[in-house]
């Protein structure tokens, strides 16, 4: 007879954990998916004894960002005393989820392993897991840029960015995991031929939870520039591209839907955890921000920041980008996101806002605010910095009676005449770029496409205004705690959903129970806390349509442009 159907879980609760870049962050929900306690370390202010800025060694070279694991050690450490502080029943938690910044990476030691296998419950963490137990503590995250060389590098032995990027889903960047160990491999060789198992911070995290090194998930491991998204398997030849014996030192990767395993006995004992509490793999904090928001195919996330990106559902077909990154679902099995960066973004803003109203964004936005939609007609792009997609750099602008296809639209016009104009220009342009890629990439936008924004300039209410118009749809914003935490406790609560309550095999429960449900079949019930902040105009669809083909055409001959005094130099040199 089963037993299990007479279990109450209305008293579970659901814990998620965020290991990000300048602050480690926690929330626990019970069986309602209402948030019960929250908890947060400020690296730089609660572990000044580690002097970062934003999470970030200061002492590093020009061009590195480096971090020293035993800080994410000690903030998990003194973020479940603080849970325990609150008055949070840690031992309600049944299954825990987490999420880690994308890229970074920590090299073990053989202390460390065997540290971390065999966790004394008197000590605290970081007493246990030390220097001593990491061949680097000042290891590379995802704001390092300095393996630029060793990205080409991986690139040439690939055959190129466009072969690569069909097995990995990207070209090379220098702020990827793979570029990033080979970097190591070449400027500190002993320290990684000692290195017995290499972590992304995401599987680092998971590791920490369950007393062992922890496999890399799918998703979080598409941005390594290591792993076959088709086969879902790590690439041999990218692997013999990055570094000697890389194979051995990685884990096999996982799909983030598998059990990690059940929490160390450390913390069954130190903090009243119970034993068979649930650790999932842990993911990046950009898809975890994805989960939860609890999107669905018709949702597109647009964020404003210093850099503008679109995260974009793909469905099962993996699309092979120029620039941008295809990533595997995190919640979906077999299928793709794409994670589209756009370079040119608040900087761009900014750098307007100050040359027309000295930074006054009150005035900026009372420009927009005033000036009709489509600007009459009146378009530009501003590509300070050398745009990713298309590959172009430069600023052109065409006024409304500018033909395409003139000689006039190589150049296009110095300024418009209007100071309301420019403010526009630049704006729609921007949005209209954005828009166009996603069309291209095959995103089909329609009667329930909406945006959910995010971003240092997505609460701009005239910006996200023209981003309603311009996407001809509802523009939203996310209520309530992070999004990133939600998605980690969202995915324990489907994961003991999975592994539990759907899984007793007797006759009697396989009999009575109901077809599995997906994740997003899971929790279409729960509301996704979304407030309507801008809806498209009428007639906006009609003004803008034109106006995103004279926009994709502007951007051709800017990017025929950067290619042609590309060519030049290189005759040059």
């Amino acid at each position: 007879m089963c037993h299990r159907r007479k279990q109450d879980y209305s008293c579970n609760t659901y814990l998620g954990i965020q290991l990000g870049t300048q602050r480690c962050r926690a929330v626990i929900l019970d069986a309602q998916m209402k948030v019960t306690f929250e908890a947060k370390i400020n690296y730089d202010v609660d572990l000044p004894e580690f002097k970062t800025s934003g999470g970030v060694l200061t002492d590093a070279k020009p061009g590195e960002s480096l971090a020293n694991p035993v800080m994410w050690v000690k903030a998990l450490d003194m973020l479940l005393n603080c849970l325990s502080g609150q008055g949070a029943d840690l031992h309600s938690v049944v299954a825990i989820g987490g999420a880690g910044q994308q890229h970074g990476c920590v090299f073990w030691s053989d202390i460390g392993l065997r540290r971390l296998c065999n966790l004394n419950p008197i000590l605290r963490l970081h007493e246990q897991l030390n220097a001593a137990a990491f061949e680097l503590t000042r290891t590379p995250i995802w704001m390092d840029g300095s393996a630029r060389t060793q990205a080409f590098e991986m690139e040439q032995e690939l055959g190129g960015p466009v072969e690569l990027a069909a097995i990995t889903g990207s070209r090379a960047y220098a702020r990827f995991t793979g570029p990033q160990i080979r970097k190591v491999y070449q400027q500190c060789p002993e320290h990684y031929e000692r290195t017995p198992r290499i972590s992304l911070v995401s599987s680092f995290l998971s590791s920490l939870l369950v007393g062992g090194v922890a496999s890399i998930e799918f998703c979080d491991g598409s941005g390594m520039n290591l792993l076959d998204i088709n086969r879902r398997k790590w690439s041999e030849k990218c692997l013999e591209a990055c570094a000697p014996g890389l194979g051995r030192r990685l884990m096999q990767p996982i799909a983030s839907t598998r059990l990690q395993g059940r929490v160390a006995d450390y913390y069954v004992k130190r903090w009243n955890f119970r034993p068979d509490c649930m650790v999932l793999p842990a993911i990046g904090i950009a898809h975890s921000r994805y989960v939860g928001m609890l999107l669905e195919k018709d949702v597109l996330v647009l964020s404003l920041d210093i850099s503008d990106t679109m995260l974009v559902h793909l469905g099962e077909e993996c699309h092979k980008l120029d620039e941008g990154h295809v990533l595997c679902h995190p919640t979906i099995p077999n299928e793709y996101l794409a994670l589209l960066c756009f370079r040119n973004g608040s900087d761009a803003r900014q750098d307007l806002c100050d040359e027309l109203v000295d930074g006054d964004w009150e005035r900026f936005n009372a420009m927009l605010d005033s000036t009709p939609m489509g600007n009459g007609g009146n378009v530009a792009l501003h590509f300070i910095e050398r745009e990713l997609i298309p590959q172009a750099k430069g600023t052109l602008r065409w006024e409304s009676r500018l033909n395409a296809r003139s000689q006039e639209a190589l150049l296009g016009i110095e300024e418009f005449d209007h100071p309301e104009t420019e403010a526009r220009a630049l704006i729609e342009g921007q949005m209209m770029h954005h828009r166009a890629i996603a069309q291209d990439l095959g995103f089909q936008f329609g009667p329930k496409t909406m945006i959910v924004m995010a971003g240092a300039d997505s609460n701009n209410r005239s910006i996200l205004q023209i981003v309603a118009d311009v996407f001809n749809a509802p523009v939203y914003e996310k209520l309530g705690p992070g999004p990133c935490l939600l998605g980690c406790a969202y995915r324990a609560r489907y994961a003991f959903y999975e592994h539990r309550e759907a899984s007793c095999s007797c006759r009697r429960c396989r009999r009575s129970r109901p077809t599995k449900q997906s994740f997003g079949e899971f929790f279409r019930q729960l509301p996704r806390d979304l407030r309507l902040v801008a809806q498209p105009q009428p007639g906006c669809e009609a003004i803008y349509a034109p106006l995103i083909v004279r926009c994709m055409n502007m951007c051709q001959l800017l990017a025929a442009s950067t290619s042609i005094h590309d060519s030049r130099i290189v005759m040059e040199t």
